[in-house]
């Protein structure tokens, strides 16, 4: 933590994101015990690692987080992953953490990518780098929350690409992302990583449906 951060928080002591409580961080041990599951789903030679159910009221602030310009919130949702051992465990199995992108013209209108936001904290934290020129969204599709299953998968279809190829050429990758619903959007960031030359790629997300 830098002098200003440490400064800011001494100022404005941190809260628990979902109570309010002051003096445990931005989730406290309480709200924090009340909803936690953690599993690793393996398949399609990934490792998946779904922290939440996305429900109740983790289904709020997601929602708050990413669509009702929250950015602040991603301290939280990086606190739930760290107090948890064997996500810690998970994110030391890999070199390289990148953040599912959002089309740069949605970027633009929200001001910030919800994933990227808290995969540079788990970067500092983990001291493995963060990449952002790597993996891309090339087309500006339908919000996939807006989609049924089918139509979910043909939406994420051909519209993710790799520069850079040589970042990760060889190397483990884990993806963040903030929720796992039918897995159309990890699936095809998987394959293109691997097309590209990641040796194992996993991923990690916030909340499954």
């Amino acid at each position: 933590m830098n002098f200003f951060d440490h400064a800011l928080e001494i100022i404005f002591p941190p809260k628990c994101g979902i109570c309010g409580k002051i003096g445990e961080g931005y989730i406290c041990n309480s709200c924090y015990n009340m909803f936690i599951i953690n599993k690793i789903y393996k398949n399609y030679n990934s490792e998946r690692f779904h922290m939440l159910k996305y429900e109740g009221i983790i289904r709020d602030k997601l929602i708050e987080y990413k669509f009702n310009d929250k950015p602040y919130l991603y301290r939280m949702f990086y606190e739930i992953l760290i107090k948890d051992k064997n996500a810690c465990d998970f994110f030391k199995g890999y070199d390289i953490i990148i953040p599912v992108p959002i089309h740069k013209k949605r970027k633009t209108l929200r001001g910030y990518n919800q994933s990227e936001l808290i995969a540079k904290k788990l970067s500092d934290k983990f001291k493995m780098p963060m990449y952002i020129d790597v993996l891309k969204k090339q087309i500006n599709t339908i919000p996939q929350s807006s989609l049924g299953k089918k139509a979910r998968k043909n939406n994420a279809q051909n519209v993710y690409k790799v520069d850079n190829m040589q970042k990760i050429k060889n190397k483990n990758v884990v993806i963040l992302d903030d929720i796992y619903t039918t897995g159309a959007t990890a699936n095809e960031c998987i394959k293109v990583l691997k097309d590209a030359g990641a040796y194992r790629v996993g991923i990690v997300t916030i909340a499954k449906d």
